[in-house]
């Protein structure tokens, strides 16, 4: 079913920008003889339903769509489900460009197009600028697979909108109407918003040895306070709840769920490296905890949910829901099932919004101003 549609949409967009011009010969095998305001990548109309791999490559970094089944997968990011939309729009993108002018064949001159790029292992990334960007579409995920499409994206322009492009076996370069932004980013190509749990639904967190209560007043609104006591994980003095940090986590830890969401996901690893926190959210409508690791130099946080018996239907709330970010509650159930097994990278944002309390009582509890060039820690259960 995808893939019909798919090609709906890439014979639409082929359609809309050719049109106006004369039919381009499919047994043409000369670049010479491509008319300005054609299709540059003509052949994307008939190959769309038969894709079943996409390489991307920019920089350093390569990612791999793969079709399996009905459904696309990230298979860099361990086989992760991928937004099909996103797919689409990538395909149909490349089928719009338009023939507009030819540009240098120098291939010492590829680099001031951000056309550059080495031949000498195709199938890995070698444009160090990360300036273009290469895409490769594959109607086979046999090894050594030869692509339908392989093309690099340069240097884009405004008024009218262009870019540059060449096909990667050949060093003629164009410029073409249009334009298509690569995105590397695994977030670009998954469901990366994770959670945005409305004002309210928190009712209790319980992290690193202190627990905060909500209590709602007459008009639906919701206070925390610290419970008592708030006790260390380890040895008496290593951490210590100060007044000044409950006020910060006060502050900070009923609103953490508020906008969630992902950089990166990897299958879970059986063995964390190094446990950074586990904290855990009693709401109205269910309980879910949050597992973080480090690794490296990044964060990956996995879950813990379950829906509450007898709750509040969520439906009002999420009625108002019109664009990612806006507040929701999910199933419970059905949330738990989709996020099993998987790890996600924390946005360095959201680690920060939760060191902000040992960084602010460790100012607070020193006579001495602290020194904004040291890095702050999250206090963890090893503390």
């Amino acid at each position: 079913m995808k893939s019909k549609q798919l090609a709906v949409i890439v014979a639409l967009a082929a359609v809309s920008v050719g049109g106006a011009y004369l039919a381009l010969s499919k047994g043409r095998s000369s670049w010479e003889k491509v008319v300005r305001g054609e299709p540059f990548l003509p052949t994307i109309t008939d190959l769309a339903p038969n894709l079943v791999k996409i390489e991307l490559m920019r920089g350093k970094d390569r990612r791999e769509l793969r079709k399996d089944g009905d459904t696309w997968i990230l298979v860099t990011s361990d086989g992760y489900p991928v937004r099909f939309e996103e797919v689409k729009g990538l395909v149909a993108g490349l089928s719009s460009l338009k023939t507009d002018d030819r540009m240098t064949a120098k291939k010492e001159r590829h680099g001031e197009l951000a056309l550059a790029w080495s031949d000498t292992t195709p199938d890995t990334t070698t444009d160090e600028s990360g300036r273009g960007a290469r895409v490769r579409l594959f109607t086979s995920t046999d090894e050594g697979a030869t692509p339908e499409v392989d093309i690099v994206l340069g240097e884009e322009r405004a008024n009218p909108r262009a870019q540059f492009v060449r096909r990667f076996s050949e060093d003629q370069c164009w410029r073409v109407l249009g334009s298509v932004l690569v995105d590397i980013e695994p977030r670009r190509w998954v469901e990366a918003e994770l959670l945005s749990i409305p004002d309210g639904e928190v009712r209790g967190v319980t992290f690193n040895g202190l627990t905060l209560v909500g209590t709602e007043d007459a008009d639906g609104r919701v206070t925390y306070a610290a419970a008592e006591p708030a006790s260390p994980l380890a040895a008496p003095g290593t951490f210590e709840w100060t007044e000044a940090r409950k006020e910060v986590a006060i502050r900070t830890l009923p609103n953490w769920l508020a906008r969630l969401e992902l950089d990166d996901v990897r299958r879970q690893k059986v063995v964390t490296p190094d446990p950074v926190l586990s904290a855990s959210f009693d709401m109205v409508r269910g309980t879910l905890k949050v597992n973080a690791v480090r690794d490296g130099d990044s964060v990956w946080i996995s879950f813990e949910a379950a829906p509450k018996e007898g709750a509040p239907s969520a439906d009002e709330i999420n009625a108002k829901k019109k664009y990612p970010g806006d507040p929701f509650i999910p199933d419970w159930k059905a949330f738990a099932a989709k996020h099993a097994g998987w790890e996600y990278k924390l946005p360095g944002w959201k680690l920060n919004s939760l060191e902000e309390a040992a960084k602010v009582a460790d100012e607070s509890d020193s006579a001495e101003p602290a020194d904004p060039n040291q890095p702050t820690r999250i206090p963890s259960a090893r503390d």
